[in-house]
């Protein structure tokens, strides 16, 4: 948990904002926190803006871009899902021929489908333009995370292409001899992990855009009420200052998403 914001404790900066706005109601003067060092931004007006609260429209604004995130990630994950299930297939049938249950010719032509209907899904699937599966970038997609546009969030970029790194399957079929087909299915049970382990990263970010939401959703409810500008500054600039402490605590988990992500798939 994040303990502090620029440099003061959370409660003493709570404790600070409310002794403040207590002196204001009673008519006296809102004079800077003593502890606050000399030229530090005040953690609210950081978080806020210039003005000391932040605008509705200006978290709106981050509200989209957390949702574009969020409905990029859904179609990606449930595109990598599909494909995992396709996968299945693909060892469905090659067990089948190494079993002989069936005519080699006719399995490896259903294999050969299911191979094209992966390649189609990995370039298909995409949102308001964006596919994040067809390894057609190397780079992550970054969206605001905060209303200064100083901190972004991301969305690892894959290749879940049969000829991608991930899956590897690209040129196989099932007309080999015993040995070659036990090596396929090797190869294929190496893909499925490699693909459970993208398909649990994707989850992670997912799981991360959604906490993004729900902290900016509370500000935005606050916003949304209707509270009359100069009456009530100090309570939107303790909102300011709890949500900037919130979404504090989540950029900071992001960097542990990689190893949350294995550990999951070693959890009963």
């Amino acid at each position: 948990m994040v303990t502090s914001v620029n440099g003061a404790s959370l409660a003493a900066l709570l404790a600070q904002e409310q002794a403040a706005a207590n002196r204001a109601s009673a008519g006296g003067a809102s004079p800077q926190p003593a502890t606050r060092p000399a030229g530090a931004p005040d953690p609210a007006v950081v978080y806020a803006g210039a003005s000391g609260a932040p605008s509705l429209s200006a978290v709106l604004g981050l509200t989209d871009s957390l949702n574009r995130a969020a409905s990029i990630s859904d179609v990606g994950i449930s595109a990598g899902q599909t494909i995992a299930g396709l996968v299945s297939m693909l060892r469905d049938n090659a067990s089948a021929v190494q079993g002989g249950a069936g005519d080699p010719q006719a399995l490896n032509a259903n294999y050969q489908g299911v191979l094209a209907a992966i390649d189609q899904l990995a370039t298909s699937a995409s949102f308001q333009g964006v596919t994040m599966l067809d390894g057609g970038s190397d780079q992550d997609l970054s969206f605001q995370a905060d209303l200064a546009g100083g901190t972004t969030i991301s969305l690892a970029s894959q290749d879940f292409t049969t000829g991608g790194p991930v899956l590897g399957l690209a040129g196989t079929d099932l007309l080999g001899g015993p040995d070659d087909l036990q090596a396929l299915l090797a190869q294929i049970d190496a893909a499925s992990g490699s693909l459970g382990e993208r398909l649990g990263q994707m989850s992670a970010q997912s799981d991360q855009i959604q906490a993004h939401l729900g902290v900016v959703s509370q500000l935005q409810s606050a916003l949304s009420s209707g509270i009359p500008a100069g009456e009530g500054a100090d309570e939107a600039r303790l909102q300011a200052l709890a949500v900037q402490q919130a979404l504090a605590g989540q950029t900071t988990s992001l960097a542990n998403q990689a190893p949350q992500a294995l550990l999951s798939l070693f959890r009963g």
